[in-house]
């Protein structure tokens, strides 16, 4: 997308990991040293892996300069990975963060309102999001809205195609009255690969349940150099694991607006 901010349980597979804690006396046993040990390597491993695999599968389609370990030796100290991968999940507000405030203002304001903007939280690596305390409740979803407000439209019944697979690979059964509503908005499209960027869309998403009336929000992108029916394929499939990653396991949030039924200014 909640999803840990360092891993790709969000974007890529909904796989969580849990830092280990310091004690603060100084004073742990050997074993229990150990153990600490042992649990942040292989975060560490979770954490690079996670973030190797998502290299020619970007979060955003414009282009990210990988982290300079990993273009780089084999030799990869774990604790500069680490702090790497914290500087790369490092959250910040969506206004004053994102590079598409000034650089792709015409993509803002079609879907969402200034309140949701307001709360989004995050990076232009991973994306920007809000949960109120979605759960996943079942398996029953439904897609409410799905629109291409990008310049010339031509995306909107692929994503369904790809959305609607991504949705029955997760074993989530697609009902049009079911609890959990999706609404997605394809805000921008980049067809070709440039310098900058890669063939790919940028999406603002929902997430509702309609019985607890909280959602989940997000604004992320998804490039790809295979092309663009690759990118919308792994948007699909990277909003199908946000879905599962909420599922209602009695380990959420519970955060909760102001107002839990912010509207997304989509059209009925």
């Amino acid at each position: 997308m909640r999803p840990n901010e360092l891993c790709l349980s969000a974007c890529a597979g909904g796989r969580r990991g849990a830092s280990g804690h310091r004690s603060a006396s100084g004073h742990r046993r050997a074993s229990g040293h150990r153990s600490a040990i042992l649990a942040k390597i292989c975060l560490a491993g979770v954490l690079l892996t996670s973030l190797l695999w998502a290299q020619p599968h970007r979060a955003s389609p414009r282009r990210v300069s990988s982290p300079h370990w990993v273009s780089g030796s084999p030799d990869i100290d774990p604790r500069q990975a680490l702090a790497e991968l914290r500087r790369l999940g490092a959250r910040k507000p969506f206004l004053t963060n994102s590079p598409d405030v000034y650089l792709e203002p015409k993509s803002l304001h079609r879907f969402f309102t200034d309140r949701i903007y307001r709360k989004l939280q995050g990076n232009a690596y991973f994306g920007y999001d809000y949960d109120e305390g979605f759960l996943l409740e079942g398996n029953q979803v439904q897609i409410e809205v799905l629109k291409d407000l990008s310049a010339g439209s031509c995306c909107q019944n692929a994503y369904r195609v790809a959305l609607e697979k991504a949705l029955q690979t997760q074993d989530l059964v697609i009902r049009p009255r079911a609890p959990h509503q999706i609404g997605v908005s394809i805000v921008g499209v980049e067809r070709q690969e440039t310098p900058n960027t890669l063939p790919g869309v940028m999406v603002e998403a929902y997430l509702r349940n309609s019985v607890l009336k909280k959602s989940f929000f997000i604004r992320y992108g998804s490039g790809h150099p295979r092309g663009l029916p690759a990118a919308l394929r792994l948007s699909a499939e990277m909003l199908a694991a946000q879905i599962i990653a909420r599922a209602n396991t009695g380990q959420h949030s519970g955060r909760t607006a102001a107002g839990s039924n912010v509207q997304t200014g989509r059209t009925r």
